[in-house]
């Protein structure tokens, strides 16, 4: 399309057309163009065929570039309609001017997060609000409800899961078991180890690493299900068939992880005190029948029943965060990457602080 030719005042050769569509081919040698150092330039549209409005501008461009550089352009051989193309362009030509910063004073940024909290409390409301709605729907219909996606979600979200959560939670134990025994040895406490660190883990640090592993595993997996779903508009075109998006994508999801979240505790709890007993055995000499006795004789039930009874109110906050940060993708898949991570730091938060306040009434209540 261009050919520079180096004779003493620098020629290019415009060829062939000068248009929105030979512009994406031109780019590399535009940039020779702009890289060139002659004091005088001369484009010569004796070869060119045709010039469209993007191609003008782009001429316009290239002479205005070459112009603050302190280089003579100059145009030659131009057909008397390209002529009264560039004149015309050339005399309304003018580059974007830079966006003006908006300064952002600070009550006017107080305001606006004050509004977006309250928007975003409210936004999500409405989703728990739909979501109460659809359960009611299945509770009167439960022919309704999609039992093969809630068995889906129960092996791909639970099931699935189970062996990282056990082996993490058998590292845990055995981490609480080795440390607590390294004190209690000091005072020749070392049957204490089975009390501390089987209620450690039976109160609070298996729910928490399920319910931690959980909401990075699932609440992100639901978030990039959904969200996909609606970029590619299929949660409108179920809408448009009369199907409620909630009963077929967010039902199945909650009451799946909200079923089986006590499960999934359960036996994270059992790998909990596999890991301190091989501790108390190997490090302390305390033998599997020791260790159970003394588990069954000075550990109460309720410690095993804490943290069960939690464990649905954690895979409820996991399942729900996740499935609401999923409708709320928009625009382009840019947001899906966003929200998911949205969706795991909301739902590890909201799980820590419920856990928190958990701890504090049953404290209260001497439980």
């Amino acid at each position: 399309m261009i050919l520079v030719k180096n004779d003493p005042a620098t020629t290019v050769m415009i060829m062939s057309e000068w248009t929105k569509e030979s512009l994406s081919r031109s780019h590399t040698i535009e940039k020779e163009i702009l890289r060139l150092s002659a004091s005088s330039l001369i484009f010569d549209f004796s070869g060119c065929t045709r010039i469209d409005s993007a191609g003008a501008v782009e001429i316009i461009r290239l002479k205005e570039a070459m112009g603050a550089r302190g280089c003579n352009v100059d145009f030659v051989n131009l057909a008397s309609d390209d002529q009264k193309l560039l004149t015309f362009y050339e005399k309304n030509f003018s580059h974007k001017p830079p966006l003006r910063k908006i300064k952002s004073y600070f009550p006017e940024s107080f305001g606006r997060g004050i509004f977006d909290l309250f928007a975003g409390i409210g936004n999500f409301l409405s989703f728990v609000g739909e979501g109460a709605a659809a359960t009611l729907k299945v509770m009167i219909r439960p022919w309704n409800f999609r039992f093969t996606s809630f068995v889906k979600q129960v092996d791909i979200a639970a099931i699935r899961a189970i062996p990282i959560i056990m082996m993490l939670s058998f590292l845990i134990g055995l981490v609480v078991a080795y440390q607590s025994a390294g004190y209690l040895n000091k005072i020749g406490g070392d049957i204490f180890v089975v009390d501390l660190s089987v209620m450690s883990v039976f109160r609070e640090l298996s729910p928490m690493i399920a319910a931690i592993l959980i909401a990075a595993r699932s609440a992100s997996s639901f978030t990039a299900e959904i969200g996909t779903m609606k970029i590619t508009e299929e949660i409108d075109a179920m809408r448009t068939m009369g199907l409620d998006p909630f009963v077929f994508l967010v039902l199945p999801r909650v009451f799946a992880l909200i079923l089986m979240m006590p499960l999934i505790i359960f036996a994270a709890d059992i790998a909990g005190m596999v890991g301190a007993l091989v501790v108390a055995n190997l490090h302390l000499g305390i033998s599997v029948n020791e260790f159970i006795d003394r588990m069954y004789l000075e550990i109460s039930i309720n410690e095993l029943y804490v943290g069960l009874w939690k464990s649905p109110i954690y895979g409820g906050i996991i399942a729900i965060v996740g499935c609401y940060r999923g409708f709320q993708v928009s625009g382009s898949t840019d947001s899906i990457g966003a929200l998911t991570t949205k969706s795991v730091v909301s739902a590890i938060f909201w799980v820590i602080i419920c856990d928190a306040c958990i701890a504090i009434a049953l404290t209260k209540l001497g439980i």
